[in-house]
């Protein structure tokens, strides 16, 4: 698979498993994003294809019409030593960022691939929104995982993920505060965007973890007690064995982690349903930002198979689960858990008649 058709496939995966898994490597639905208005990537450092602008042009389109964030990124390649913090600020001014947005809001990423770092610009009707904490664990806890294997539209796509999540959560009349510590480094203060540097495995190192019981639900909660404890060892005994094989080629951030922890202390539960050798812990037709969860019997327990999340699930902007389109619901081995349910031409669940 190409470069432009493996981004198509793995691009905007806002949704489970890191969201719920927030891994970007899962694929975003397959509805269209109305055309920008404008173009909001300037890629002056060449970093990107065409396919991977577009896609970045629409998701930046759907912030913009569904939150009023005029949001754009630039990527500049400095020969020399630049001010990074100056060259953010006349870009903001001179492109108009926020002109777009009927309230002034607006936001700029810019990547200096030269000097390799890396600022996000704020303007001053979204500080209260994305406040210092924010944008620090926002550059250093999604973003800069991803820049330093060398996916830098993937960690685009993941820092808008969590962009997005804000925006919803303060319209909620949340508060942001770090799950965990998150080194404050100044409103839009620049950072080292490490690009190429290489994977931080340490995250990758942590210990087993085993259910409290042979039961789904137990399995799940083990799951969630490793996420909270960012927990990203891929080789864990609560998962099949394609789950282990899975996670192993992907990047999971500490924010990823963070983010499906939190939905899955979110959404509760669920219902469980057992069938032959498969199992799924699924939420209301109505949750459709609780995905459903898919569990294999392997050597004598119950294992959590995330690779249903890779195969068949697809999320949109507003982390609304669905199955892909070319996927039945109620396609073997876990259709059983949807005989009940109803699902539109898009893959959306719906409750029974």
């Amino acid at each position: 698979m190409g470069k432009t058709a493996a981004w198509r496939k793995a691009g905007m995966a806002i949704g489970f498993i890191m969201i719920a898994i927030g891994l970007l490597q899962f694929a975003f639905t397959d509805l269209k994003f109305a055309p920008p208005r404008f173009p909001t990537v300037y890629d002056e450092a060449n970093l990107f294809d065409l396919d991977q602008l577009a896609g970045i042009d629409q998701y930046h389109a759907k912030l913009l019409q569904d939150h009023d964030i005029d949001y754009r990124v630039l990527t500049v390649k400095s020969d020399t030593p630049a001010d990074i913090n100056q060259l953010s600020h006349t870009a903001f001014r001179e492109r108009e960022v926020g002109t777009y947005s009927k309230s002034g809001r607006g936001l700029l990423l810019l990547i200096d691939a030269g000097q390799n770092e890396v600022r996000l610009e704020v303007s001053a009707a979204l500080e209260p929104v994305y406040t210092d904490a924010f944008t620090s664990y926002l550059q250093h806890r999604q973003m800069i995982p991803f820049f330093r294997t060398g996916r830098i539209a993937d960690g685009i796509l993941a820092t808008t993920e969590l962009i997005f999540t804000r925006a919803q959560d303060a319209e909620a009349g949340q508060e942001f505060t770090p799950p965990m510590e998150s080194t404050s480094i100044g409103g839009g203060a620049a950072n080292p965007a490490d690009i190429g540097k290489g994977a931080d495995n340490s995250f990758r190192k942590a210990p087993d973890v085993r259910s409290e019981s042979n039961a789904p639900s137990a399995v799940l909660q083990a799951y969630l007690a490793a996420r909270e404890k960012r927990n990203a060892n891929p080789s864990l005994s609560i998962y099949s064995t394609g789950t282990r094989a899975m996670l192993k080629k992907w990047t999971v951030t500490p924010a990823q982690m963070d983010n499906e922890a939190r939905s899955i202390r979110r959404c509760g539960a669920g219902e469980t349903r057992i069938g032959d050798g498969y199992a799924v812990i699924r939420y209301t037709p109505q949750e459709r930002q609780c995905s459903p969860f898919f569990f294999v019997f392997e050597d004598g327990a119950w294992r959590l198979d995330l690779t249903m999340m890779q195969k068949a699930m697809r999320f949109n902007h507003r982390n609304e689960w669905h199955f892909d389109q070319n996927w039945p619901p109620l396609r073997a081995p876990y259709g059983f858990a949807f005989r009940d349910w109803r699902f539109d031409r898009y893959g959306f669940p719906h409750p029974p008649k």
